[in-house]
């Protein structure tokens, strides 16, 4: 029995790699920010990462963003509620751009329909890593 433990403890371990990997944050320059203006096109808001799908009006018509954020229980201690994207609202993102060059990136904040901005400025990083304490602010990201 006990020669089955070590490949069988190796093979869960194994298995868990991918879940983490996922997670990473490393297809994003988290030292650049940058926002953009554009129509809610769709919104998953479920674990794990939200995510806002966005047109942004081109000089050839509109183009698709994708944007993917922290988890749902993440972005609720951030001030941040389901009900603040709809589905057809003028929004501006702001976001850490994709290494890749490719159109997205992470969100970091959005100033949604209603002139309300939610932010998570420190969130994951050395300034605050846990997020803890930012709440929802009037105005500018």
């Amino acid at each position: 029995m006990k020669p089955l433990l070590g490949p069988a403890l190796i093979s869960v371990l194994a298995a868990t790699l991918p879940a983490t990997a996922h997670h990473s944050l490393a297809p994003y320059n988290r030292s650049t920010e940058r926002s953009i203006e554009g129509t809610v096109k769709a919104l998953d808001w479920s674990n794990p990462h939200v995510r806002i799908m966005l047109l942004v009006a081109t000089a050839d018509g509109a183009k698709e963003w994708s944007f993917e954020g922290g988890s749902v229980g993440r972005l609720t201690g951030s001030g941040y509620a389901r009900s603040a994207i709809g589905l057809g609202d003028k929004i501006t993102v702001k976001y850490n751009p994709r290494r890749d060059g490719s159109i997205g990136g992470f969100f970091i904040g959005i100033i949604a329909a209603d002139g309300k901005a939610y932010h998570t400025r420190g969130f994951g990083t050395r300034d605050n890593p846990g997020g803890r304490g930012l709440t929802p602010l009037d105005g500018t990201l």
